[in-house]
């Protein structure tokens, strides 16, 4: 397995090597260095005047959060101009637990508004950049998050993903992106995107370090309705993994660009001289097709449903007006941006008394399909592998243009968040100098072994097995 970025600092500022006001200072110095890639939303620090070292893992690391959970006493946008001065009264459930651990906030970071999006541009506060190469996207909605992490700035960093949002930006920069099964993290004071789809995720650079995060924010929380219980040490039974029996889609590499294919066959190849066993199970094509809508029609309609009290009366940016329609209007038109109208208006559109049934109803049904053909790939296997993207990190000239290449193999992450099953997205590679990763998942709750198989393959491309 890769080394530990959290053990080795940790292990650093326990021997005095290193101290957290050079951790906090440095990272601040890298933030503004990196300002152009507008990573960052808002810079703070919550470095008690009386930190103590202790001995849990986390005491002393420098970490971020996305800028949809709630901090109390810091700014928290959603990277909407709506909330531009909103400062909850209130903080997240992970938020209290991670200062609770003794890990030091350090920012928060952009992503696309209210999370309806996956490429970082869609947000108020400046184009997510990749931060590899600033050319191309980082990927979204978490890129800010992502970011930070990839270029080492903080040793961990917390995202959400309703469709793969931590998942694919992760494979973009190279870096471990892990979403639990559902409601293993608390989504209390987090702002919601799709409720039956959300989950808290955790980006790090290695699998131990996904692991002990996980450790430390895998926790029932009362005050989240979907929060479940787990008995777990996830860094404590970390270990590779003997024979594994892994399936993968049959033919999905079709769907993945040349070079990239590459890579992709490359691990299969080396997980089969390492004496694991690869099945190919057959799909439906239609039902790989259907996923991309399926999930459209159910998120819009849920962000609908988030997002239909903000109106600028109880709360946020207030253009003011005679009548209350026109007040609504004003507010919404300014501070909300076209593609989260687009996607209450669609979410608006499918549940009108006339396509109610005939879509809305259709698409949960498909949905309930689609579980079922995850489950199945499931079945008889200790995982299964699908890729995180059809490609490297696409230009921003071709996304602003909307002239990026996808295919299936764009929409199989979604299949972790319709099922709640634990996935994660490790990298594997690059391609000319862009990296790219491969996608593990396993039955819901499985979270440890899906740690444990990670930890195999990143084991087998590090060479250490072979």
């Amino acid at each position: 397995m890769k080394p530990s970025v959290i053990l080795k600092n940790h292990q650093d500022l326990k021997s005095g090597k290193s101290n957290v006001h050079f951790l906090v200072t440095d990272c601040k110095k890298k933030m503004k260095q990196y300002k152009d890639t507008n990573s960052v939303i808002t810079e703070c620090c919550d470095l008690p005047e009386d930190f103590k070292l202790t001995d849990n893992l986390l005491s002393g690391c420098i970490y971020s959060l996305k800028d949809n959970v709630s901090t109390k006493g810091i700014r928290t946008t959603g990277a909407s101009k709506f909330l531009d001065d909103y400062i909850p009264p209130y903080s997240a459930t992970i938020y209290k637990l991670l200062k609770q651990s003794g890990a030091i906030l350090t920012s928060k970071n952009n992503l696309d508004q209210f999370g309806m999006a996956g490429t970082g541009i869609q947000t108020a506060y400046g184009c997510a950049k990749n931060i590899l190469d600033t050319t191309r996207i980082a990927g979204g909605s978490s890129s800010g998050s992502v970011n930070l992490v990839a270029a080492g700035i903080v040793d961990f960093a917390i995202g959400t993903d309703t469709g793969d949002s931590v998942r694919r930006p992760s494979s973009f920069l190279g870096v471990v992106g892990y979403k639990p099964s559902y409601g293993l993290i608390s989504r209390y004071g987090v702002l919601p995107y799709a409720p039956s789809l959300d989950h808290v995720g955790i980006i790090t650079r290695t699998v131990t370090d996904a692991a002990i995060v996980a450790d430390q924010v895998c926790q029932f929380d009362p005050k989240d309705y979907t929060s479940q219980k787990l008995e777990h040490n996830f860094y404590k039974n970390l270990k590779t993994l003997d024979k594994m029996k892994i399936s993968v889609i049959k033919g999905i590499e079709e769907g993945i660009q040349e070079n990239e294919r590459i890579l992709y066959l490359n691990v299969l190849n080396k997980l089969k001289k390492n004496g694991h066993i690869i099945v190919e199970k057959e799909v439906d094509i239609k039902l790989l097709n259907a996923i991309g809508v399926t999930y459209q029609i159910i998120s819009n309609v849920e962000g609908l449903s988030c997002y239909a009290s903000f109106t600028g009366v109880p709360f946020g940016a207030n253009e003011g007006g005679q009548e209350y329609k026109d007040l609504i209007f004003k507010n919404r038109n300014k501070y909300i941006n076209n593609q989260v109208k687009k996607r209450m208006l669609m979410g608006a559109y499918v549940t009108s008394r006339e396509n109610f049934n005939s879509i809305y109803i259709k698409a949960k049904k498909v949905r309930t399909l689609l579980i079922q053909l995850t489950n199945k790939l499931l079945d008889n296997v200790d995982g299964l592998l699908i890729p995180s993207a059809s490609s490297v990190a696409p230009t921003l000239k071709d996304t602003f243009a909307d002239t990026v290449k996808t295919s299936h193999a764009d929409d199989c992450l979604i299949l972790g968040n319709f099922a709640g099953i634990p996935s994660i997205t490790i990298p594997i590679g690059d391609y000319k100098g862009l990296p790219y990763g491969i996608n593990i998942n396993c039955k819901q709750k499985e979270d440890q072994k899906m740690f444990n198989i990670a930890a195999t393959i990143e084991t087998i491309l590090e060479g250490k097995n072979e």
